[in-house]
């Protein structure tokens, strides 16, 4: 039976780098929906946020994959950045509340989106 350390060392276990930013919160998100369609994926560099001093546009955060995942981590996250919903704030037409684009209710009172043209 392999060992851990064998495993690691086969061809394509390599880790690849997909996806580069600087926000943490997206790069786990990104890990979560990889890790949901069964690729597994790695985040580097998250933990250097609290080093800048909370300042996470400073950070390098890396998203990465075992080599032999590379085209279908690529082709995953070129489908979330055409299926994202749209970040555009909206005001709700019941309270008049802004809300975040991505909310599909007002927060404060709860009607829904509605269409946008």
């Amino acid at each position: 039976m392999p060992t851990e350390a064998g495993a690691a060392g086969r061809a394509g276990d390599e880790l690849v780098c997909i996806h580069r930013g600087t926000d943490p919160i997206e790069a786990s998100l990104l890990q979560g929906m990889l890790e949901n369609q069964g690729i597994p994926a790695t985040v580097q560099g998250a933990d250097l946020v609290g080093g800048y001093s909370g300042i996470p546009k400073v950070c390098d955060v890396r998203l990465l994959v075992p080599a032999r995942h590379r085209a279908d981590g690529l082709q995953a996250l070129a489908r979330y950045e055409r299926e994202r919903p749209d970040a555009t704030e909206w005001r709700c037409e019941g309270c008049g509340e802004v809300n975040a684009g991505t909310f599909e209710s007002c927060w404060a009172c709860g009607k829904g989106k509605g269409p946008i043209f």
